[in-house]
């Protein structure tokens, strides 16, 4: 064949038509807003198991979880995968048991009938924004495959607004095709594009493995170049211009990169020291320098740390409970299972998955390493995006097609679960809700199909903000913002479902409001956004006082879970919405 690329061409067009074949057939003759949304309710458990896995295994995790392995050489990302069993567990015998027993399509129905149509509204609205801005900023990321693919094949390498342009293209195309199918075949397209999109997710994921494991000569090479201690020269570029740029003037170029060749130096050695590890507490490990820290200070050190043990047992059980628990997008899909009992055998079984999927992923990131550390493939490491470029420029042609394809199945599993749990939530809780509280089934399910397509735009558009985003600011890492996003927001929700789960006279709607302001607050000082925006802008707010931790992204939701639930139960029930919980039970 004439040109390479075709063939990887003619795989990712067959691929594409399969999934709209499939979702549109499946999703054929849909009439009703409970078919549309939740299947009927008659989906078999292992379909459901596969479509949860295809929506948490996102493009992000595809490509951001080996970047997390490549940065870091160790396996501590794998952690957060040992809280998530703890929380499904918690979700499947709490949440999953009242959302059957109310028969609920939006599970922020459950508010209503526990606290009121403004909590609600109010949660409902949360979820809306967070989903859209969360599954919005992934997209960029299967987009940026189509743009490195573009530069080889034209052997050009675009300038910053070239790129932007591809990126626009490659967001939208891709959100295209998924919105097509998802539009008119709702969660029964969504379920069973996800069985085979997890099939080709895990094919890829296994032939990456097993590539890099041979090329770079086996276990005993990983540990002997893992604990090396590197200096990259494009790490050393790209943070001298950065911070050039940012220094205005005020700094030569030899000054500035003798200041980042020592730091990157010293990363490097850090990072060598914690080489193939699992377990981080996060605490201080000289003796000395954790006596001088002090209680206070080792405890500022683990919130301030990613992934440690404690992030692994406390934080991810509180992100899984809000992504698993109060979360449209993920418990849509479990609604669909015939019975509660498959419904949790879904959910539990996908959590035991999660643990060596993370692994698995992290794992490639450090091969990803050591293949890229190695003489002879040291002068073809990339600048970044390590995982894209492995898939373009090592593998065969074919090969790189059905890989191009696993990640696409990645994103538009997740994208698809996306904009039919917005449509569902913005269906039921608003236009049924609110604008037209008469709808029948038909209308309502005309409705959802709508809102799907005026869904994807606005997740296409936040998709290309966030590819902005990374251009301007290319030291950002795509998993703090893809599992970030929803960290400031999420705290709020599980605060406010944990009240009324677990209470039956505390919480209303005046009080729940004000928690999840707080809840919210309290958070966005902790994790220091205010000047995390406008440093997008190049300035400052403020300077946060030394003894204040600057909490990294998994410990987002379990602070404004804690604040939001401790607000909210000041709060006692009115007595009519206590008579309303009396009679739903």
């Amino acid at each position: 064949m004439s040109n390479p690329w075709l063939l990887d061409g003619l795989v990712i067009l067959a691929y594409f038509t399969l999934v709209i074949g499939i979702g549109l057939y499946k999703g054929r003759g849909e009439r009703s807003m409970e078919g549309f949304a939740v299947g009927d309710r008659n989906i078999p458990w292992w379909a459901v198991l596969a479509s949860i896995m295809a929506a948490e295994v996102s493009a992000g995790t595809f490509l951001g979880t080996p970047g997390e392995g490549y940065g870091l050489r160790n396996f501590t990302y794998g952690q957060l995968a040992i809280g998530t069993v703890l929380a499904r567990i918690i979700v499947a015998y709490v949440f999953i048991r009242r959302f059957y027993e109310l028969r609920v399509v939006s599970i922020y129905e459950f508010l209503d009938a526990r606290f009121g149509h403004t909590t609600k509204i109010a949660s409902s609205l949360v979820f809306l924004i967070t989903r859209a801005l969360a599954s919005g900023s992934r997209m960029f990321v299967p987009a940026i495959l189509l743009v490195v693919a573009w530069e080889l094949i034209r052997d050009v390498h675009p300038n910053r607004n070239e790129t932007l342009l591809l990126y626009v293209g490659a967001v939208g195309f891709l959100v295209l095709i998924t919105a097509i199918y998802t539009t008119f075949g709702g969660i029964k397209a969504v379920v069973w594009t996800d069985l085979l999109q997890v099939v080709l997710m895990f094919g890829a994921m296994f032939y990456a493995t097993w590539t890099l494991w041979h090329s770079v000569g086996g276990w005993e090479a990983v540990k002997r170049e893992v604990r090396t201690t590197p200096v990259d020269a494009e790490v050393v570029e790209a943070r001298t211009q950065d911070m050039l740029r940012k220094a205005g003037g005020r700094l030569t170029e030899a000054d500035a990169r003798a200041k980042v060749t020592a730091a990157v130096a010293e990363e490097s050695a850090e990072t060598a020291k914690t080489a193939l590890t699992f377990w981080d507490s996060g605490i201080e490990k000289d003796p000395v320098k954790r006596a001088e820290l002090g209680f206070w200070g080792n405890v500022k050190k683990v919130l301030e740390t990613e992934y440690t043990i404690f992030t692994a047992f406390l934080a991810s059980v509180f992100v899984t409970m809000a992504t698993h628990g109060t979360d449209q997008d993920m418990v849509q899909r479990m609604l669909t299972a015939p019975d509660i009992r498959r419904s949790r055998r879904s959910l539990i079984l996908s959590g035991l998955a999660d643990i060596p999927v993370a692994l698995s992923f992290t794992f490639i990131g450090v091969l990803l390493w050591v293949y890229y550390h190695l003489p002879a493939n040291a002068a073809r490491r990339p600048e970044g995006d390590y995982f894209v470029n492995f898939i373009l420029r090592e593998l065969p042609p074919g090969i790189r097609g059905v890989m191009a394809a696993g990640l696409f199945a990645t994103a538009m599993g997740s994208l698809s679960t996306a904009l039919n749990a917005l449509a569902t939530s913005f269906t039921r809780d608003f236009y049924l809700g609110i604008f037209r509280r008469q709808a029948g089934e038909y209308e309502q399910m005309v409705a959802a199909r709508w809102s799907t397509a005026v869904f994807a735009v606005l997740l296409a558009g936040v998709g290309v903000g966030t590819a902005w985003v990374k251009l301007t600011h290319p030291e950002i890492r795509i998993i703090p913002i893809v599992l970030g996003s929803f960290g400031y927001t999420y705290g709020s929700l599980l605060g406010i479902f944990l009240v009324g789960m677990v209470t039956k006279t505390r919480g209303n709607c005046t009080g729940n409001l004000l928690a999840m302001l707080i809840g919210f607050v309290v958070v966005a000082i902790l994790s220091n956004l205010p000047n995390d925006l406008a440093k997008m802008f190049a300035a400052q707010l403020y300077t946060p006082p030394s003894w204040l931790p600057i909490i990294e992204f998994p410990w987002r939701i379990a602070f404004g879970t804690v604040v939001t639930f401790a607000v909210a139960l000041c709060f006692r029930t009115d007595s009519a919405a206590i008579k309303s919980i009396a009679e739903n039970r």
